[in-house]
């Protein structure tokens, strides 16, 4: 059965409106995708920088130990002389947890025994602990072959690595700065860049923060007197 006139012109119709609104929504969606900056081809992804162009870099990650007194560990040396954190005081301190089995160990020694030299006359020491019960007969041979003499050497007691939070594995570090307390803590092999990096900056800020003496004191205020008062 064939359709009416009227019907079919209809239909001609309705078919004519929904092919031009299919064709309008294709050329809208085709003007958004060009005309819109975050849907353009190839362009960047919007900035997350301030207005005022200045790029800030994130906030340095503070260890969590930072600021915390140093372990009060008392251990002796090959000799029997007992060292404590007083003996370190007013100095920045690295702590180096070692044996002489440990192939990082090894490693490290060279830098340790290179800032010793480079550092020291500025208030820098090494404290060598050598744990795992090795003992003077094994330790001692092993010090003289590695010219660590220059190092503080001390052996470590039972609950030595339990005073320091205990650990997993060697080498640990801490850098310790002059007031007796922890900068950081360093698991396994460190960069020689990145622990020389951290004693400079505590030399430096300890460097500038350097009380007055007494004396310079007396002549900043005799400087002061003989100025006179301020017109």
């Amino acid at each position: 059965m064939s359709l009416e006139p009227s019907s079919a012109s209809r239909e001609d119709a309705i078919s004519r409106t929904l092919l031009i609104l299919g064709l309008v929504l294709v050329a809208g969606a085709i003007l958004v995708y060009h005309f819109s900056p975050q849907f353009k081809p190839g362009a960047p992804a919007a900035s997350s920088a301030p207005a005022d162009g200045n790029v800030r870099p994130p906030a340095p990650v503070v260890p969590e130990i930072r600021g915390k007194p140093v372990a009060a560990f008392d251990l002796p040396d090959l000799a029997g002389k007992q060292f404590r954190p007083a003996d370190f005081k007013g100095k920045v301190l690295l702590v180096n947890f070692w044996a002489t089995w440990c192939g990082p160990c090894l490693l490290e020694i060279p830098w340790f025994l290179e800032f010793k030299e480079r550092y020291g006359p500025e208030g820098f020491e090494v404290l060598a602990v050598n744990i795992h019960d090795e003992g003077p007969k094994v330790i001692k041979p092993f010090v003289e072959k590695h010219k660590m003499e220059a190092l503080t050497v001390v052996i470590a007691e039972d609950k030595t690595a339990d005073l320091f939070g205990g650990f997993p594995g060697l080498p640990v570090t801490f850098i310790v700065d002059r007031e007796g307390k922890y900068y950081s803590k360093h698991m396994g092999l460190v960069s020689k860049e990145d622990i020389e990096e951290e004693i400079q900056t505590l030399l430096r800020q300890d460097s500038n923060a350097k009380p007055a003496t007494a004396g310079e004191e007396t002549t900043k205020q005799d400087d002061a007197s003989a100025a006179g008062p301020k017109s």
